[in-house]
């Protein structure tokens, strides 16, 4: 039967048979693998990357320095093909405020994890995110969903072990591992900053956590204009250059990011009702984002719109919440593509000093009175509009006759409350 071992003491204890640990070389990942040494369970150290790996990575020498296995598998097409794709649909802004950006990575770690598991005969996959981390649900959730039959390795949810602890054990068998002042998460999606002065919200916001976006004052003068071509509601080309989803990202992170677009500072809810201060870059996500709201906004009807604008909402929350392969999870991705395969067009946008701005808008299914304006006067001619006029105030001329009174009277009666 599965476990969930969430402290410290539990993985010491009572260790699993053979863990596969998520492990990109940092303090927490490495405090872990120190402790688990001396423990009998074996460990797999796995990194999974997206895009290049960090050639600087100290993540294989410091397994083996432990006696962990190690292996780095990359999702970077998966990412491209089934994480960003699904955002896009969404226009996945969390809570409104911004792009999600570790949300689109975890499902894809657990899923490397546990083929993984399966392939050196592991019963465990671990993490090192803790209660006030939303990944810890992503991780966790997944796995599960996934593989009943894992038990799901959380330490850090229950032993609040401090950073400066940490380094100090790890000092004294010799590693020694920079203490970086902010927690750092990046993906081509987003990157997303947190810790150090950011904990506060009532901290003035530090401008030098920002790599990919320029401040304002520094942008070029002049703005940058370009035209997304989108095909059932993806974006596949700029500047009539077809461009793989991944190319197209990259590019658009570092036109967008020169010009000052994408940065955002809110505050993100967490599991247990605390809210985590986190500041985020994702410039490709907005442009695309802006682009591809105008253009469901040109392409929808009241009705369409009003409903994708809801399972786009229930389906971000639910992939914040863990749940990217539940049930819920896919048959919600399922609806916003479907919805999305009227999408297609051109937008032309202009990138300046941090704002995105829509110029113009072509698609052969614009609901647009300009596109449709002779058509929709024809087609007007024969309309009964003195219908119409009585459906639509029905009701409120049968209660008229049945109150006896006129609202109309009663309004006008009112005297307006001058006592404030």
């Amino acid at each position: 039967m599965r476990r969930f071992i969430t402290t410290l003491d539990e993985l010491t204890s009572r260790p699993p048979r053979h863990l596969v640990l998520l492990y990109s070389g940092g303090l927490d990942g490495t405090y872990l693998l120190h402790l688990l040494k001396n423990t009998t369970v074996r460990t797999t150290a796995l990194n999974v990357h997206i895009g290049p790996p960090d050639p600087a990575s100290q993540a294989r020498g410091l397994a083996a320095r432990f006696g962990a296995a190690y292996q780095e598998v990359d999702v970077t097409e998966e990412f491209f093909t089934e994480s960003v794709p699904a955002a896009i649909h969404a226009d996945a802004y969390y809570q409104g405020q911004f792009p999600v950006g570790s949300t689109l990575s975890r499902p894809l770690m657990a899923r490397a994890a546990v083929r993984v598991a399966r392939d050196v005969g592991g019963d465990a996959v671990g993490h090192t995110a803790t209660y006030m981390q939303n990944s810890t649900a992503r991780l966790g959730r997944s796995v599960a969903a996934l593989d009943p039959a894992l038990h799901i390795v959380a330490p850090f949810l229950g032993s609040n072990v401090t950073r400066a602890v940490k380094q100090a054990r790890l000092a004294e068998s010799g590693v020694h591992l920079p203490d970086a002042v902010h927690s750092i998460d990046v993906n081509p999606w987003g990157r997303v900053i947190e810790n150090g002065s950011l904990e506060s919200p009532a901290n003035r916001l530090d401008e030098s956590v920002f790599t990919l976006t320029r401040h304002a004052h520094d942008c070029p003068a002049e703005p940058a204009e370009l035209t997304m071509t989108f095909a059932a509601g993806l974006p596949v080309a700029v500047d009539g250059k077809a461009l793989p989803l991944g190319e197209l990202v990259t590019g658009l992170n570092e036109l967008a990011g020169r010009h000052g677009v994408g940065r955002y500072s809110g505050l993100e809810d967490t599991a247990f009702g605390v809210k985590n201060h986190e500041v985020r870059e994702s410039p490709a996500a907005t442009v695309i984002t802006v682009a591809h709201r105008a253009l469901a906004n040109a392409i929808l009807d009241p009705r369409e719109h009003a409903l994708r604008t809801l399972l786009s909402t229930e389906w971000t929350t639910t992939a914040v919440q863990g749940g990217w392969f539940s049930h819920l999870g896919r048959s919600l991705r399922r609806c916003l593509r479907d919805l999305d395969e009227p999408l297609n067009g051109t937008v032309d946008l202009r990138l300046y000093r941090g704002a995105v701005t829509v110029l113009r808008l072509q698609t052969p299914h614009g609901l647009d009175y300009a596109r449709l304006g002779v058509d929709f006067h024809d087609w007007m001619d024969d309309y009964g509009f003195a219908t119409w006029q009585r459906l639509m105030t029905f009701a409120d001329t049968v209660r008229t006759v049945v109150d006896g009174e006129s609202p109309d009277r009663r309004d006008l009666d009112e005297q307006p409350d001058t006592t404030a």
